[in-house]
């Protein structure tokens, strides 16, 4: 029987998608897969929406199983982070159209499946794959781990300390960082300082495959947030 693909950024992702799927029972139709790593070019940075070379590598590798039936429906999730979903939808039908030149079909918007015609390899029939993408975010901005954020359980003091001061301290030393990477700082330190004993705070405890699996207690994924609302939506779509 044919499964659901859904195509993350990272393997971080992964996990953290994996655990959402778990929770929502729905990890017997939905398998996720990160999108390959490739060597950073400055000139076709994966962000740039004319030219996303790995999602256009990601893609080109499902041909095979595409025509051997292996999945009817892929859903394609990246984060909005600082950039609009107009954006976005040209970055993902732009990798489409690379990577499957001959099917004359794209996205009109985020979570909508539509149908795209392959031929099969063993008979040379045309055969129908379903597509969708989502973009996750947080107030029209942002990536999961600003969700994760919102549906922390457990207290965060070092982390909320550090979240409000670094961007000071970063002024005063000229530096600066991206609000994805404070954000990303604050995961590490509430899921790293706030909530593991000291002789805990090193792998195994700290992967995103470790919390995901054994401490995602740390999160409520049951919580009524608008954004992680849709983000099940979008899963339970990729179900039907």
């Amino acid at each position: 029987m044919a499964k659901t693909l859904i195509i993350v950024e990272d393997d971080s992702d992964k996990y953290t998608f994996e655990a959402i799927i778990r929770h929502i029972n729905l990890q017997d139709n939905l398998s996720v897969i990160p999108t390959p790593v490739i060597e950073w070019n400055p000139i076709a940075d994966e962000n740039n929406p004319l030219r996303p070379n790995a999602l256009i590598k990601g893609l080109k590798s499902l041909l095979n199983d595409i025509s051997y039936e292996k999945y009817d429906k892929i859903g394609i999730i990246r984060d909005l982070d600082t950039n609009t979903k107009e954006n976005r939808l040209l970055l993902v039908n732009n990798a489409l159209r690379e990577a499957y030149p001959d099917v004359a079909q794209e996205l009109t918007d985020v979570n909508r499946l539509i149908p795209f015609n392959f031929l099969q390899n063993s008979t040379g029939n045309s055969l129908v794959v379903h597509f969708a993408c989502h973009f996750v975010h947080l107030n029209n901005k942002g990536e999961i781990e600003d969700i994760l954020k919102a549906i922390k359980t457990q207290p965060s003091p070092l982390a909320d300390c550090v979240d409000e001061h670094l961007p000071i301290c970063l002024k005063i030393s000229e530096d600066e960082l991206r609000e994805k990477d404070l954000v990303k700082l604050w995961f590490n330190h509430y899921q790293r300082y706030d909530n593991l004993p000291k002789e805990h705070r090193k792998s195994p405890y700290t992967t995103a495959r470790y919390i995901m699996e054994y401490r995602t207690h740390l999160f409520n994924f049951d919580k009524d947030i608008l954004e992680l609302n849709e983000l099940k939506q979008f899963l339970r779509m990729m179900n039907t």
